[in-house]
């Protein structure tokens, strides 16, 4: 943002819209603090929820043959990054879990194959998803509400069959499905969590029984998450839901967020 923010009329309704977490957000300026009536952004909080997924229920699971899917894959957890030193330290936390399970790095962060970085679904993530047990979708940082398209695509796309590991937040059960993923917040230490990891991915009836519950759900990305964000701002200006600006929307949004 500039220094300085441009006039602002009576009529206008400003809402300060972001998908970054502290450590990745440039604060703007003192001038700015008192300007925004709502703010859009990935905290269930926000006057306007924009998270980078919506999980939904299916109308009807996906059948599939489970027993075959487990026997398919030969390797048992896989990580992949382009970003390395990062607030949460996951890399760091990666090379610990290496110690007690087998854990394949790819992405600039490992071993160098897989570099390109996108949001997308790619080639890679579906031979993960084959070949490995499980991924582990470790964010940039650990913030309330703070879950990327990196856990979301899993639920997007059809035959991605394979268990999500996330690094927190320890509320992501709250917005996320009980029993399609495992959170390692939920563990004492890496040793607990490797045990755990390989106690599922060797019993075939458990496993599955993860892949069975993520069949359950679909989730909504980009850009339908944007074009509902931008349905409800024009449904709030419709009923003329403005509110007083916030005195310091920054500490409003970001204080002990992460």
């Amino acid at each position: 943002m500039p220094h300085k923010p441009p006039p602002k009329e009576k009529h206008h309704v400003w809402c300060f819209n972001t998908m970054e977490n502290l450590a990745f957000a440039g604060k703007p300026g003192p001038l700015w603090m008192d300007k925004f009536e709502w703010i859009m952004s990935y905290r269930r909080n926000s006057d306007i929820s924009r998270p980078y997924g919506i999980i939904k229920k299916r109308e009807k699971p996906v059948q599939r043959d489970y027993s075959q899917v487990f026997k398919q894959k030969t390797k048992l957890g896989v990580w992949m990054s382009g970003h390395c030193p990062v607030p949460s330290k996951r890399k760091p936390y990666i090379q610990e879990l290496k110690k007690f399970m087998e854990v394949d790095m790819h992405g600039s962060c490992g071993m160098g194959t897989c570099v390109k970085r996108t949001p997308f679904v790619t080639q890679c993530v579906r031979n993960f998803s084959r070949d490995y047990k499980f991924y582990f979708s470790f964010e940039n940082n650990i913030c309330h509400d703070y879950t990327t398209e990196k856990f979301y695509n899993f639920f997007s796309t059809e035959n991605l069959n394979i268990v999500p590991v996330v690094n927190g937040p320890s509320m992501a059960s709250d917005y996320l499905p009980k029993g399609t993923f495992i959170n390692a917040l939920d563990f004492p230490s890496h040793k607990d969590l490797a045990k755990k990891l390989k106690e599922i991915g060797s019993n075939e009836t458990a496993y599955t029984q993860f892949l069975k519950e993520k069949d359950k759900y679909y989730a909504l990305t980009e850009p339908e998450v944007f074009r509902e964000a931008m349905c409800d701002i024009c449904e709030k200006i419709r009923r003329g839901q403005k509110i007083p600006t916030r005195a310091n929307f920054w500490e409003f949004h970001y204080k002990d967020s992460c």
